[in-house]
């Protein structure tokens, strides 16, 4: 196995970029603490499995598969909810024209009956698995 160290993008706009839908409380918090507690993770597992495998300990190398899955995973889909995220200076927060949009009306009749729904469906749910089934 090889060892890469993962580290934290750059965000693609000031953390207050998305204020007033995010603050910059909030945002600081999500990319700097949140999202790079699974760097340190997954660089300590991956750095850890290197260290079993030169060790012949095949065990070891198994057992720190979750935790390589999980947080780079989490690493990567950071990295990606970064990128499409997009203040309203850069059109972010308007829906265009489009088959999401079309879908969307199509099933719940316009955009607010939409968030409506699924912000109720939300509050029902207990991690970011659970958010996706409320689509």
């Amino acid at each position: 196995m090889l060892a890469v160290e993962a580290t934290l993008p750059p965000l693609p706009y000031e953390y207050n970029a998305l204020e007033p839908f995010i603050s910059a409380e909030i945002m600081t918090l999500h990319h700097s603490k949140h999202h790079q507690t699974y760097i340190n993770n997954l660089n300590a597992a991956s750095k850890a499995s290197v260290e079993a495998e030169k060790n012949g300990d095949l065990q070891k190398v198994l057992e720190l598969q979750s935790a390589i899955k999980f947080n780079g995973g989490s690493h990567m889909n950071h990295s990606l909810f970064w990128k499409i995220m997009a203040p309203p200076s850069q059109g972010g927060g308007k829906l265009e024209d489009g088959q999401l949009k079309q879908a969307i009306e199509k099933e719940f009749g316009d955009i607010e009956t939409f968030k409506n729904k699924f912000n109720s469906c939300l509050l029902y749910t207990s991690d970011a698995a659970d958010d996706l089934l409320c689509v």
